[in-house]
């Protein structure tokens, strides 16, 4: 998480410059591409502060009212997000949608045009980095993040076309370059808005770690079958409730010695936070192997 915090005050150092200096460089360069470019950096600031907010409020542990801990927060960071990116396409697409009302006047200068290149080589360094440290940390927050900046690269390389455009004489090109920019920004936040939904939603965890965790519980000597497994993800951790199988003729004592097991292997599994077992008695009486003991302490 502190990692996670650091990389989010880099974005909003990075993002806050270059908004700044898109929109000094689309005002002085003549370019609306380019100032829409920047308005789009612009709320990228505020989704940066989100995504500070939502890594810290995350990082809180357990409470009374919150007895899984608060790792959901990325997921409501991801929607300021996409709502900040949804706001900000539909600014840009209006102003363009009004200049190409109207005939163009002067074309973008050559400011504008390595402006939009030098903020587009920028983002891509970002996204690749921050792209890294969210597969890393498995941060739904810093991925929006990094979905951001992914779109930023994009919507730049718009703004370059768009001016490249203008100064070969195509008119409107400029603007057209940025109604793109803004079609693009709307379409990724309408992506990470349906992201952070499905991570609300105690969305299962891939069907590769599920078979991961079958395996596991039946690695487990006395488990003659795993009869169900529900998983969640909150944040970057994974809760688990599984229902496994044992001989009938085993004890409370080894049903209890069992279902720790169970857990204790489960929990072995990367990002795997808690684990709740039930055990259920064989239908016929099986062989009974010996139940496996544990010192682990607590309920399972």
């Amino acid at each position: 998480m502190e990692i996670g915090e650091r990389s989010a005050w880099w974005g909003i150092a990075s993002n806050a410059l270059l908004t700044a200096v898109k929109v000094a460089a689309g005002v002085a360069g003549r370019s609306q591409a380019l100032l829409a470019d920047g308005i789009h950096s612009g709320a990228d600031v505020g989704s940066s502060i989100a995504v500070l907010v939502g890594l810290r409020i995350a990082r809180q542990p357990p409470d009374a009212e919150h007895n899984y801990g608060h790792h959901k927060a990325e997921a409501v960071a991801q929607k300021v997000v996409a709502v900040l990116l949804v706001l900000a396409g539909l600014d840009v697409m209006a102003g363009a949608a009004s200049s190409l009302g109207r005939p163009p006047t002067v074309e973008p200068d050559r400011l504008a045009l390595a402006v939009a290149v030098a903020a587009g080589v920028a983002k891509g360094i970002l996204y690749v980095s921050q792209r890294a440290l969210a597969r890393r940390l498995r941060s739904h927050a810093l991925g929006a993040s990094a979905v951001d900046n992914l779109t930023d690269l994009v919507s730049s390389a718009a703004a370059v076309g768009g001016i490249l455009g203008a100064r070969m004489g195509w008119a409107h090109a400029d603007a057209w370059g940025a109604l793109l920019v803004g079609a693009l920004v709307i379409a990724a936040g309408v992506r990470l808005f349906g992201q952070a939904a499905s991570h609300l939603m105690d969305r299962a965890v891939d069907a590769e770690t599920a078979e991961l965790l079958r395996r596991q519980a039946l690695a487990v000597p006395g488990v003659l079958a795993v009869k169900e497994i529900r998983t969640r993800l909150a944040g970057p951790i994974i809760l688990v409730d599984i229902k496994v199988v044992a001989p009938r003729t085993f004890s409370l004592v080894e049903a209890h010695s069992l279902a720790h097991a169970v857990k204790d292997r489960l929990m072995d599994v990367p990002h795997v936070a808690d684990v709740m077992v039930h055990v259920n008695p064989s239908p016929e009486d099986a062989a009974p192997p010996t139940a496996p003991r544990t010192t682990h302490g607590g309920g399972s």
